[in-house]
């Protein structure tokens, strides 16, 4: 972002914010932070994806350079709204709807817990970023799915919580599984990577041949077995038991 040192930046899009507001009830919600004697509220936010930057530098006279320069670049791309704190206490109440992110989500669905949730991710190239979280937005909406979005969007990681529970239909289950596969083959066909944090376990095991040749896959055995011969680490993540 034209040389900003930005410590920390995240990306919530609508159905994330439509779970936060949901969570605070009809009324703002009241908060307190040790040793600030302030009424300090977390307010609803507007129904639209909401972009969180945190910065850091050697002086005032520097971050308040860098954040007068990151708000100018957020006019320039239609941002409105540019709030900023700097003492801790108004920064955690700016900063509340990312922290509450996922429970906040769960809710969404009567019935979902965090054991019936899931929660998946991609990484793709910074310059593809928009486009696949756009994506999700689109499918989520399109094929009536509960499915918040949130990344980090400094390095091009991103998370979609997808709720079930025990009364969704086979129907739902398979558009929610669909989902997953579409974003995990858009991210690959984008020089992306199915997981970027959440690992490859059993789930995602059936896209490394695509994305690193059997080449690599024979080197990643190699690996495991030299270190693992008795295939008793994690067996059957990543590779099949055999």
């Amino acid at each position: 972002m034209e040389g900003i040192p930005v410590s920390r930046i995240e990306l919530l899009d609508e159905m994330s914010i439509l779970a936060f507001n949901k969570s605070l009830g009809v009324d703002a919600c009241a908060v307190s932070h040790e040793g600030d004697d302030r009424d300090l509220r977390v307010e609803p936010m507007a129904m639209k994806p909401h972009l969180f930057m945190e910065f850091a530098g050697h002086s005032l006279v520097s971050v308040r350079e860098d954040l007068s320069a990151a708000q100018s670049i957020c006019v320039e791309y239609q941002g409105t709204n540019f709030q900023s704190a700097w003492d801790e206490a108004t920064r955690q109440t700016l900063w509340a709807a990312r922290h509450r992110l996922y429970y906040s989500s769960i809710a969404l669905r009567n019935g979902a817990t965090p054991q019936s949730t899931i929660l998946t991710d991609v990484c793709v190239p910074l310059s593809a970023f928009a486009d696949v979280i756009g994506w999700v937005g689109a499918e989520v909406k399109e094929n009536g799915i509960v499915g918040p979005c949130f990344g980090h969007a400094g390095d091009g990681n991103f998370h979609c919580i997808l709720p079930l529970t025990e009364e969704d239909t086979e129907e739902y289950k398979a558009k929610v599984w669909k989902l997953i596969e579409g974003l995990s083959d858009r991210a690959i066909s984008c020089h992306g990577t199915c997981t970027g944090e959440h690992g490859v376990g059993s789930g995602k095991k059936k896209y490394l041949r695509r994305m690193y040749g059997e080449g690599g896959l024979k080197m990643m055995r190699a690996i495991k077995n030299s270190l693992d011969p008795f295939n008793i680490m994690n067996p059957g993540k990543i590779f099949d038991s055999k």
